[in-house]
């Protein structure tokens, strides 16, 4: 009875295109569940009688096939049956999950138990309470954000009254730092994170965004607002924090800070200058000026935000900002705590590593035995180096951390292998696709009624030239590697691609060197030195490893890599012509006859050495060499404008009178990404 309903119904739902070829997509798949459930809970409560169903226990994959014999029924028939409900192209090891074959197990009379356990203990971060008056107030969170060397970092400097720009490599900050700050005349305290600026770090700006209560956005009022400028706004919008406007290098000649406002009103930034709210200060993070309301501004802004945190009574939780791996040290993150309060012996859980927490230490290196809500600090005692962004979690007890990191890696591997069966699912029933054509094919050949698909083949063809340039990226902190790859990944065209085979923070190690010597890849390192012992390997290998300080030199590096593969446009140059005049005949060994090309020079002087093409009607019609250049009976090796001369081509006698032979030079020209 349900599987005449879903006969009927089909071809409303389950016909999809891309469920029909290559198997059920996850939409496909949910929709298909759904309606064979629906339909199952509607005839069962129709039906007057009760059917006591056998029980059945399924693993979580299981193929065409193998489902056949577990049911007891001929893959032919079920085969049929699957057709019937909708799955077309199913090969016998096609692979069904357990929800899927659960379904057909069901129309079959069968209680179905799944042989998989139960997913085990994880943490979540905590959901914050519409009433938190009794919560304590915290510091805010602030980020410094806007184009690169509008002078975010010095804005910065001058309020910690220390010197940061001096020690970054070509004058930028290279990846997201925190820093509590006692602000010098309010004296409260505001932790500030200083996010890059640069178009490569898009996704640590975008972190940054989420993780702050304020944005002061630093616009230069000499450039007024740029790429950056606007890609800032756009996160502050999707994240809906407070923000405000700090037009900065007002003390340069040629500032316009009355510019950068308008600008921003067009940005849909509502500017308190034209009746908004949005605050805008005009200060100089090199001279001082205006930094005193700019402080103020912000403890106001924060003030009246009320921001409020548990510390005490709840389990610490935080973000990692970065995270690397020092020599002799061992891995470490800088963690925002923006609940609880951490101190040292307790239990942290990001991603799928965990840490007891050995020791913290502030933005000075002075060690702290513990860190309340709204306090970065460097954590060590990661038994990995964590990913940044990721959440970072308080666990009762190592014991817990473990189950924690087992469930996230089960989870992990139970996605991963989906995805491999959906991708192992299309390969197989593609394969068959081609098979059940080839035989067509062959069919058809055997009787004269189709020719080779030879534009099909030629398009294969031009797919597996494409040429791919293979990277491993390492970088001082996972989230500068993260944004490398963001930046570098679309690098390319259909003729040359990008791959990054891995990307991590720390430096390169053995595996590194073995993976990139088998598969060609270069090692890309950004901010850190390769070891010397790494590095003499590398050369004894055969391994290419490039060292760079400044994101914008490494995406050069990369793409005058990858535009090195390109074809050159090779272009022509005509040195000389010559015009055929007559059609000669002679005997040559053996009374073969040849046919001699009685030619007169045009232009400039026709060289036996060099190229040489031949133009009829403006079309080319030979391109090779000469084999022989007469004048009168003598081989010669040049004839010069004004002479007559005989010439035959190597290959090639297909020439008549009026066609232009020229002598060329190649000249290539380099293509760039």
């Amino acid at each position: 009875m349900l599987h005449v309903i879903l006969r009927a119904s089909r071809t409303l739902t389950v016909r999809s295109s891309a469920f029909c070829q290559c198997g059920p997509s996850l939409i496909a798949r949910r929709s298909q569940k759904a309606l064979l459930h629906s339909t199952s809970i509607k005839l069962a409560k129709k039906s007057s009688k009760r059917v006591e169903k056998k029980s059945l226990n399924l693993p979580r994959f299981t193929t065409v096939s193998s489902l056949a014999n577990i049911l007891g029924v001929r893959y032919e028939r079920l085969s049929k049956r699957l057709e019937q409900m909708g799955f077309e192209d199913l090969t016998h090891n096609f692979i069904l999950d357990h929800e899927t074959a659960g379904l057909i197990a069901d129309e079959y009379g069968y209680e179905v138990n799944f042989s998989e356990g139960k997913e085990g203990e994880d943490l979540v971060p905590s959901k914050t309470p519409e009433d938190t008056s009794s919560w304590k107030p915290r510091p805010p969170i602030v980020t410094i954000m806007g184009h690169v060397d509008h002078g975010k970092t010095t804005i910065l400097d001058y309020l910690r009254k220390s010197s940061i720009v001096s020690q970054e490599h070509g004058g930028i900050t290279q990846h997201i730092g925190a820093f509590s700050v006692k602000t010098p005349v309010s004296k409260k305290l505001i932790t500030f994170l200083d996010t890059p600026g640069h178009a490569a770090f898009l996704k640590m700006r975008e972190r940054g965004a989420f993780m702050t209560d304020i944005v002061v956005l630093v616009v230069a009022a000499d450039d007024s607002v740029m790429p950056q400028t606007k890609e800032a706004i756009k996160h502050i919008k999707k994240s809906g924090v407070s923000v405000i406007v700090a037009v900065n290098k007002c003390d340069k000649e040629n500032a316009n800070p009355d510019k950068v406002i308008a600008d921003l009103a067009a940005n849909d930034i509502d500017v308190e200058d034209y009746g908004g709210e949005t605050q805008t200060v005009r200060v100089s993070g090199l001279t001082g000026l205006n930094m005193e309301k700019l402080e103020e501004s912000i403890i106001t802004l924060s003030e009246v935000l009320d921001l409020r945190a548990p510390d005490k009574k709840v389990p610490a939780e935080g973000w990692i900002i970065e995270s690397q791996s020092k020599k002799g040290m061992g891995p470490l993150a800088t963690v925002l705590i923006r609940q609880g309060t951490l101190k040292k012996g307790d239990i942290l859980v990001a991603g799928k590593t965990y840490c007891k927490v050995r020791a913290m230490k502030d933005e000075t290196g002075k060690q702290v035995k513990q860190a309340g809500p709204a306090t970065p600090v460097e954590i060590w005692g990661w038994k990995e180096v964590p990913e940044a962004g990721d959440d970072a979690l308080q666990a009762k007890d190592e014991q817990q951390a473990k189950r924690v990191i087992e469930t996230r890696l089960l989870r992990e591997e139970r996605e991963k292998q989906a995805l491999d069966i959906e991708v192992m699912n299309k390969v197989r029933v593609e394969a068959k696709k081609e098979a059940q054509e080839r035989e067509r094919q062959e069919e058809l050949r055997k009787y004269g009624l189709v020719e080779e698909d030879i534009e099909g083949g030629t398009e294969k063809e031009e797919q597996s030239s494409q040429i791919n340039v293979k990277y491993i990226v390492r970088a001082d902190v996972s989230g500068s590697a993260e944004a490398i790859v963001e930046s570098i990944k679309d690098i390319g065209n259909e003729e040359v691609k990008l791959t990054v085979l891995s990307h991590s923070a720390g430096a390169p190690i053995e595996s590194d060197l073995e993976r990139a010597q088998i598969s060609g890849a270069t090692i890309l390192l950004f901010n850190m030195n390769i070891p010397k012992d790494i590095d003499n390997k590398a050369a004894k290998m055969g391994v290419k490893i490039k060292t760079h300080n400044v994101i914008y030199h490494l995406i050069e590096d990369v793409t005058e890599e990858l535009s090195s593969k390109l074809e050159p446009i090779i272009e022509l140059k005509v040195r000389s012509e010559a015009e055929i005049k007559e059609i000669f005949e002679i005997k040559g060994p053996r009374k073969k006859i040849i046919k001699i090309a009685g030619s007169k020079v045009t232009s400039g002087a026709i060289e036996k050495s060099t190229p040489v093409r031949v133009m009829r009607d403006g079309e080319e019609v030979y391109r090779g060499k000469f084999e022989t250049m007469k004048h009168l009976k003598d081989d010669v090796q040049e004839v010069k404008k004004g002479r007559e001369c005989g010439l035959s081509f190597d290959g090639w006698s297909d020439f008549r009178p009026g066609d232009i032979v020229q002598n060329y030079d190649e000249h290539a020209i380099p293509r760039y990404l």
